[in-house]
């Protein structure tokens, strides 16, 4: 019976990691506005079009996206690049446009409320890219980035536009 028990439990746990790595990249907005994104590309690096990778190559583009988080938001290319090349993450990371994809599909994955106030809004979405999905709640009040992202939501809102 234990031996059972455990066969089960393992082919399970292999069934579930199975699932996490074959989502694929899902850029539909779903929430994710416009002005939210914008605002974490500026959080990230003034949203700096042209940024390049820090930390040994670990955070790349204007959104700093890890390889990681690339994996995680179903591995979105390039047109014509092939997802299981090992430099299509980083390619992706440098292009402003394939970079927002990958944080549309990564909030599409794991959009939730992570800040406790029972509404899934763009502070929820900040906190996922920023903490990451499996633990978003870490708050980010007093960071650079969160100092930096509620400037950008301030100017948006003062300007009329939804957030």
């Amino acid at each position: 019976m234990r031996v059972v028990l455990s066969v089960w439990l393992a082919s399970l746990l292999v069934a579930a990691v199975h699932a996490q790595n074959n989502y694929q990249c899902d850029p539909s907005p779903a929430g994710l506005s416009d002005n939210c994104i914008g605002c974490i590309c500026e959080a990230s690096t003034n949203c700096n079009k042209t940024s390049q990778c820090i930390s040994g190559d670990s955070f790349c583009g204007p959104f700093l996206i890890s390889r990681g988080f690339w994996i995680d938001g179903g591995s979105c290319v390039l047109a014509n690049d092939n997802p299981s090349d090992p430099a299509a993450w980083k390619r992706c990371a440098l292009d402003l446009v394939c970079s927002a994809n990958t944080i549309r599909s990564y909030i599409n994955r794991f959009g939730k409320d992570c800040n406790g106030d029972q509404l899934v809004t763009c502070e929820d979405y900040v906190m996922i890219h920023k903490n990451g999905g499996w633990n978003c709640g870490n708050s980010l009040q007093g960071s650079k980035f969160w100092n930096i992202f509620q400037e950008c939501k301030d100017t948006v809102i003062a300007r009329g536009l939804n957030i």
